[in-house]
């Protein structure tokens, strides 16, 4: 979560008037991530007693429109089955946004817990567990659910963007890296794989843990229709990483705690390791998208590309695979 329009405290009490949550005590800015303006909000009851919300500002700086009734609809689901997501507020006349400064803005329960900077196995377990729960949870609302934005046509577009920004070395990389996924992706065998509604970007800074485990999963406006397996290749990708390597058991550990849920088919082990390119390269471009920009505002933050380029490079050149036996 971040910061990127600023709001005065007048602008958050007039926009808590549409809700049924009390009135303004206190607000702070929220710090992380890189898309949309979030703040942390503490209201009053008529009884005296306080409640924490965040306030989420949808920027669409990147040109997109999110489909936010379809992340709703995925965050009810979960709500319903218990998952440790947010729970959209809804105002007072029922609707699940409002408009604060000519943006949409949604309000959500705030969920306890602190970022994790260096995982550890059993944190990496309790993602997969996650996963797969969410998984199961809202399978039944694919149809309902846009496919995942970064296909194909994604992938080749914005490769044709970005490619003369980069040196000529990076070019070859992306080039040849996006023919590799397209191949992928247009496999029958491929197109056979699980799907369910995936997150599609659960980063570290999107997941919350407190002294009992995973206390809560954030940031659900990448959410679509695609393949679980991909799922798990974003998580590992930044959860089990070590500079531009993956660290082995992490990895074991993440893809075990799934399978105690939801046994990972032998043909999704078979692909993991070009899905794991695949997820490289899809955040690869998403980040040398804002690199390139020169018209984003000042504070915009920015995350480096070079991450995902290393990492799409080590894929490249050293495969990760596992095999079923290590998962038992």
């Amino acid at each position: 979560m971040a910061v990127i329009t600023y709001l005065r405290a007048e602008d958050i009490a007039q926009t808590l008037t549409e809700y049924p949550v009390g009135t303004l005590e206190g607000f702070k800015e929220a710090s992380e991530g890189i898309e949309n303006t979030n703040y942390f909000v503490r209201t009053s009851q008529e009884d005296g007693k306080t409640a924490e919300y965040v306030l989420t500002l949808i920027e669409e700086v990147n040109g997109t429109t999110s489909n936010r009734e379809a992340m709703v609809k995925i965050l009810d689901r979960c709500v319903a089955e218990g998952l440790p997501v947010p729970q959209v507020i809804r105002t007072v006349n029922g609707a699940s946004e409002t408009r604060l400064l000519d943006k949409p803005a949604l309000l959500c329960s705030k969920l306890d817990g602190m970022h994790v900077v260096n995982p550890v196995r059993s944190q990496c377990a309790a993602i997969g567990r996650f996963l797969a729960r969410f998984h199961a949870a809202t399978a039944g609302l694919q149809d309902e659910v846009e496919s995942y934005a970064r296909g194909s046509d994604w992938l080749a577009s914005r490769t044709d963007t970005v490619k003369f920004d980069v040196s000529l070395l990076d070019r070859a990389d992306l080039e040849a890296t996006l023919q590799t996924v397209i191949d992928l992706l247009a496999r029958p065998d491929v197109a056979a794989l699980p799907r369910s509604v995936i997150h599609a970007d659960l980063f570290l800074d999107n997941a919350l843990f407190n002294t009992y485990g995973l206390a809560g999963i954030l940031d659900f406006h990448h959410a679509g229709s695609g393949y679980c397996i991909y799922d798990l290749a974003v998580a590992i990708n930044d959860w089990c990483r070590n500079g531009d390597a993956l660290d082995r058991e992490r990895v074991v550990e993440m893809l075990r705690g799934y399978s105690s849920i939801r046994t990972l088919t032998q043909a999704e082990l078979w692909f993991l390791p070009t899905f794991l390119l695949y997820a490289a390269l899809a955040f690869w471009l998403s980040r040398l998208l804002i690199y390139i920009r020169r018209d984003l505002p000042t504070h915009y933050p920015v995350k480096d590309p070079d991450e995902f380029k290393d990492l799409v490079k080590r894929h490249t050149r050293s495969p990760f695979s596992v095999v079923r036996e290590s998962l038992l």
